[in-house]
């Protein structure tokens, strides 16, 4: 794959629209080396080709040869496609989704006689009803206890045995 000038990456940036999407950087060797969202395309990928970044940033963008992208419907829809292409092709400039570690899930177990929430990283084939992934782990789990305490539902903590015995008191 030839790679494209900076002047060329900047002009075929400034062509995008101003929709959400998915941006694939890809190197040299047509490898992708990066994934990211944008609720307006145009703005997020011109960003990375004009002005001074972090240094992880400036290193990530010395290697792009050239990019894609893949317009949505929403940023909701452009969170969920970013997720799973990091997970499908594990890009080296990626840290946060790599590792199953990113966007949490809302589990709702609804095998059990009293159904619980939890906040978990996956998804499993395991008869439980999954919603997500969310942006941040803190604002969904005050969203899972906004529920709970609003619908009289409970939240999955701790285990306790159903038969243990009061302690002794001296």
């Amino acid at each position: 794959m030839e790679k494209l000038r900076p002047e060329q990456l900047r002009e075929k940036a400034n062509m995008l629209p101003l929709l959400p999407g998915v941006y694939i950087m890809l190197d040299e060797h047509g490898e992708v080396i990066y994934i990211g969202k944008a609720k307006a395309l145009k703005n997020r990928v011109t960003s990375y080709f004009r002005g001074e970044h972090l240094p992880k940033v400036a290193a990530m963008v010395a290697h792009v040869a050239d990019f894609n992208v893949i317009v949505v419907q929403s940023e909701f829809e452009a969170l969920v496609l970013e997720n799973s292409l990091i997970k499908l092709h594990k890009p080296k400039y990626n840290i946060l989704l790599k590792d199953d570690k990113g966007y949490p899930f809302v589990r709702l177990d609804v095998t059990q006689p009293y159904p619980t929430f939890s906040l978990v990283n996956r998804t499993e084939k395991d008869g439980a009803k999954y919603f997500g992934p969310y942006g941040g782990r803190s604002m969904t789990a005050e969203i899972i206890d906004t529920v709970c305490r609003r619908c009289a539902c409970r939240r999955a903590r701790a285990a306790f045995r159903a038969t243990s015995a009061a302690p002794a008191r001296a």
